[in-house]
């Protein structure tokens, strides 16, 4: 279920790290702009895609109860809601210079964030349309439609990336801009690619999904029900690195901010991978409490962590080990720039296994419907600890960008018990996400008992098995 998915993250996480890589080419003011400019990009649309993330959510239960047009129509409003999201989000770009300006960092660093921020805003509703239809197809064990849209993806954005930043084969030179517009249209290619699929005569057959895209705002307001937490809670998350990064890290100068991007960029690349097992989890324990079975969501829940944290354990020992030489190799050979990103590479690897906790039981908590705890877990712990800590270590202490990675990593390993808690605590299992499951749901000691009655001929199947006749070969 995951490997596919995997794949698809890699290559996705791939895509900006060439941007990255292309553009640090350009100078240290374009390596230090581009990262606090995509994370900006990425931070304001975290709402979006948290909401529409959770169509996973709906389309994986639905599975599981056998309603398989209803996964259909779960994502059909996450798309209307990508459309209005992409509106919403377009007068940003009357606010995207004051808001930069504040961050305190140099003009030309400023100047270069605004103009990467202010064409990647066009894509926003292109990115939260892509999230939905990949949540479709992972939720309904199709995970190969989104890995190899997001390859191809990949590839086009790579070869926009040569020719429009550097201005190649007669192209203008766009420099940075160039990164942006690359991305952007790779992002368009991608969503063409997934929504001929998804409209092609075999899903249609299979999920109804032409017969299902009428707007339901009974079906929406089920998908906003369990998705704004998420979609808060992506936002909090993301918002607190923003600030970690533009406004602390960043306020210590252009090395320390180029330095700090580059150990970002490495820990984005190590973790991608698992946050395909999230995907992939969330499916996974959506159609398995679909079906009934409790204890099979948890044991794959454990296995999928188990395999995360050894795989993050390993990663981490690369970036201790080989850090100087993979900074030199594909950043910067900028004496300062080394130095200070090998330190950070070291807090990175410290608090790998932990992440791996986080991001797997994140996924299995949202396969749940259990949106609301990693919310409350990410604001308490984000303002109340992390930064606060982060901003103590680096300013009244003078330890700079160093010591608020020791904020960062403190935190990180807070969170992993919180939410390791959370999930084997079964808070969970009486969640109901459906709303006429509201109207009347079980006792929780009739659930139980229903839940004993049916769990032995249900974990007998895969975990990609469906309630009717077997289909054919994914993708």
């Amino acid at each position: 279920m995951a490997f596919p998915i995997i794949l698809g993250m890699l290559s996705f996480t791939f895509m900006h790290f060439v941007d990255q890589v292309m553009v640090a080419k350009l100078g240290k003011e374009q390596l230090a702009a581009v990262g606090p400019a995509s994370l900006w990009v990425f931070t304001l649309a975290t709402v979006f895609l948290g909401i529409v993330g959770c169509v996973a959510t709906f389309a994986a239960q639905s599975l599981g109860r056998g309603r398989r047009a209803d996964c259909a129509r779960y994502t059909w409003q996450g798309i209307y809601f990508s459309i209005g999201a992409g509106l919403v989000a377009l007068p940003l770009w009357f606010i995207s210079e004051p808001m930069f300006r504040m961050m305190g960092h140099e003009e030309a660093v400023t100047q270069l964030e605004v103009s990467y921020f202010n064409i990647r805003l066009i894509s926003y509703g292109l990115i939260a349309w892509n999230t939905a239809l990949s949540s479709f197809f992972q939720a309904v064990s199709r995970q190969l439609v989104p890995m190899y849209t997001t390859i191809v993806a990949n590839l086009i954005n790579i070869v926009l990336d040569y020719v429009l930043i550097f201005g190649a084969f007669g192209f203008p030179r766009w420099e940075i801009a160039g990164a942006a517009v690359a991305t952007n249209v790779a992002i368009f290619a991608q969503l063409g690619m997934m929504q001929t699929v998804f409209l092609s005569p075999r899903y249609e057959r299979e999920f109804a999904t032409r017969e299902t895209m009428h707007l339901d705002l009974g079906k929406l307001r089920e998908l906003l029900h369990i998705g704004w937490p998420a979609g808060i809670t992506n936002f909090a998350d993301v918002f607190n690195w923003a600030i970690f990064t533009s406004f602390i890290v960043g306020y210590f100068g252009t090395a320390q901010l180029a330095a700090h991007n580059v150990a970002l960029n490495f820990m984005h690349l190590s973790f991608m991978p698992i946050v395909g097992f999230n995907h992939a989890i969330a499916a996974i324990v959506g159609q398995w409490i679909g079906r009934g079975s409790i204890a099979t969501a948890k044991a794959r829940t454990y296995t999928a962590t188990r395999i995360a944290v050894a795989y993050m354990l390993t990663m981490g020992l690369i970036m201790a080990l080989f850090g100087a030489q993979l900074i030199r190799l594909f950043f910067s050979t900028d004496p300062e720039v080394v130095r200070l990103g090998r330190i950070l590479l070291l807090f990175a690897a410290t608090f790998q296994g932990f992440d791996a906790i986080n991001i797997v039981m994140m996924g299995a908590l949202r396969g749940a419907g259990d949106t609301r705890f990693a919310l409350y877990a990410f604001v308490l712990a984000g303002y109340f600890f992390f930064l606060p800590l982060a901003l103590l270590l680096s300013f009244p202490l003078g330890l700079e960008a160093t010591g608020a990675w020791i904020g960062a990593t403190a935190y990180i390993i807070l969170l992993s018990g919180l939410f390791f808690w959370r999930f084997h605590s079964e808070g969970w299992r009486h969640i109901r996400i459906f709303a006429a499951d509201r109207i009347a749901t079980p006792a929780p000691a009739d659930a139980a008992r229903q839940e004993q009655r049916c769990a032995p001929s249900l974990a007998r199947a895969p975990d990609t098995a469906q309630p009717e006749a077997p289909r054919g070969p994914s993708g």
